[in-house]
């Protein structure tokens, strides 16, 4: 087998279109059906080559190399921090999307290589092996993704489940899963578009035989024999992958739209009167870290409160602080506008550490004051923005959750919120609202934005986000939204948030048990992809045959290669 051979046009264009796919799918110009399409043709692509081989290697490379470019492409805006454009700040999003592409690659080729190895007599049989075969691809790819995301300096930068935003009833699955509920669901409707497009494109392939291969129990099928075709063709039909698929689809949109529908309590045909809530107001002040705009913030802070605002928070990094008599001076000043107004005021700034010798490092704050003007939470950033704030020095990873006079308010900055497993703690101690101080840069704010709402959904909380350079937004625990603003550097923003209280959601008691759940199967998956056939067959003889066959045992290496074949057939 050569090592270079020359590509057919599929090969070659492909790889185009998947580039294009990508770099309109997770990303800061998303479209919801790209991520379908874009898994879908690099599965077809995958598949073509093959099982791997010297001939695949440049063709594989080919294809990270497209893929990863239009993830890249798909970022690129993430790091341009001035109003020039940096040709040098789209590298580090390039590699990151080449990763991204290997180990989105490495989860696609154990999905296809457990169908080549368990599917090989008909690859398109419906039935039990058929439907778990579509499962792996899923499976795997939300293991790599959670393995990811717990490491990586980007958080959950890159989810294919932020692509989603606009299919609602899909996002409020993630009440239920999380992301990794999407994620699975994203991948699983690309293996099955991709199983429906092969079946196509292979139909002629799968003939009918002919008659002298008819089997005799064919021609002259017994009763017994029939009677156990119709129970084959039934389970057979039972789990089907595409009408398996289709009928959780229908569940998911049906318990998504109903959870988004039924936000206000108004099932069943209750009027308006029955199910309005109390509301709160509550305000942000919008800043950019400039000590002299601070007369400004804080007569802002006061007509706020003047106005009727009972909880009010700044945006992150408002101002900054040197030394800590500046800090003690600003904790005063908010001590007393909480105590005059009675108000909750969530204060956020920039304190530089130079007294404790750590010249040039800083700790971004967020403080938080009660009707008394006692700190109800002092809070470090926990997760620095990756290169942005390299001088930053993070804080404890714990999430503030503490009783105010409007139920449990929990808080963090930013970038935060774009950790999930990290802000999961918040929806594990039922905060009911929680108070976001924010500040983005470029083109990522609505972005930001968006994916942050999802928080809410999993967590079941109240997200208020006070951001400058990015919108300031205001989403309750179904993603509904209250109230949404863009500001720049300065500004004010209120929203009235409903009292809902904290809603139970399975993630917020399990945490991401789905993702746990295909960690484990994944785990499993891989193993067996990986056995040698000898080491396999030893090991299905020790599991219960049901298992590996239709009909209770593992397939043989000579059954045949066209379609699904009965049981009486086998012999």
């Amino acid at each position: 087998m050569t090592l270079i051979s020359v590509p057919s046009l599929a090969t070659t264009l492909i790889p185009l279109v998947i580039l294009v796919t990508t770099m309109f799918g997770a990303g800061l110009q998303q479209t919801s059906p790209m991520p379908y399409l874009s898994i879908a043709l690099t599965l077809g692509y995958l598949d073509r080559l093959g099982p791997w081989s010297e001939a695949s290697v440049f063709p594989t490379i080919y294809l990270v190399i497209a893929a990863g470019a239009g993830a890249g492409i798909a970022y690129a805006g993430m790091l341009q921090l001035g109003d020039e454009w940096s040709n040098a700040a789209m590298i580090p999003m390039l590699l990151a999307g080449v990763g991204i592409t290997i180990l989105q690659i490495m989860a696609l080729s154990v999905h296809l290589a457990w169908q080549r190895r368990f599917l090989p007599r008909a690859r398109f049989q419906n039935g039990a092996h058929a439907l778990l075969a579509t499962l792996v691809g899923p499976t795997v790819w939300v293991a790599v993704s959670m393995a990811l995301y717990a490491v990586s300096p980007l958080g959950t930068y890159g989810s294919i489940a932020y692509s989603q935003y606009q299919f609602e009833p899909l996002v409020q699955w993630a009440s239920f899963s999380g992301i990794s509920g999407i994620e699975f669901f994203v991948v699983w409707a690309a293996v099955i578009i991709h199983r429906c497009w092969s079946r196509y494109a292979n139909e002629s392939l799968q003939s009918s035989p002919s008659q002298d291969q008819t089997p005799r129990s064919s021609q002259h099928p017994s009763p017994s024999s029939a009677s156990l075709s119709t129970y084959h063709l039934v389970r057979r039909t039972l789990f089907a992958p595409t009408p398996t698929f289709l009928l959780v689809s229908l569940f998911v949109s049906i318990y998504g739209s109903m959870r988004f529908w039924n936000a206000s309590g108004t099932f069943y045909q209750r009027p308006l009167a029955d199910t309005m809530l109390p509301t709160v107001r509550t305000s942000c002040v919008v800043g950019s870290t400039d000590i002299s705009n601070m007369p400004l913030y804080l007569n802002q802070t006061h007509e706020l409160a003047r106005t009727g605002s009972k909880i009010i928070i700044w945006s992150e990094t408002v101002t900054t602080v040197r030394s800590t008599r500046e800090r003690d001076a600003l904790w005063a000043t908010a001590r007393n506008i909480s105590q005059t107004y009675g108000i909750l005021l969530g204060i956020a700034y920039d304190q530089r550490l130079d007294e404790e010798g750590l010249v040039g490092w800083t700790k971004n704050m967020y403080t938080l004051f009660d009707e008394r003007g006692k700190v109800l939470f002092e809070y470090q950033k926990a997760n620095p923005v990756f290169m942005i704030e390299a001088t930053v020095q993070p804080g404890l990873w714990v999430v503030p959750v503490v009783n105010t006079t409007y139920g449990r308010v929990a808080g963090a900055i930013c970038f935060d919120l774009d950790v999930d497993n990290f802000i999961a703690q918040a929806g594990h101690r039922e905060a009911d609202l929680f108070l976001q101080p924010s500040w983005t840069w470029g083109t990522i704010g609505r972005l930001e934005a968006m994916m942050q709402s999802f928080r809410a959904v999993e967590n079941g909380f109240t997200l208020f986000r006070c951001s400058s350079w990015s919108p300031s937004t205001a989403y309750d625990p179904y993603r509904q939204l209250l109230g949404y603003k863009e500001n720049l550097g300065t500004g004010t923003f209120t929203a009235e948030l409903p009292l809902r209280g904290h809603v139970k959601t399975l993630y917020s008691v399990y945490g991401n048990v789905w993702g746990s759940i295909c960690c484990v199967f994944a785990v499993l998956a891989v193993v067996l992809v990986a056995l040698p056939q000898e080491q396999l067959e030893q090991l299905s003889a020790r599991v219960p045959e049901w298992v590996f066959g239709e009909n209770g045992r593992h397939p043989r290496r000579g059954d045949s290669e066209s379609t699904p074949l009965l049981s009486d057939q086998l012999e």
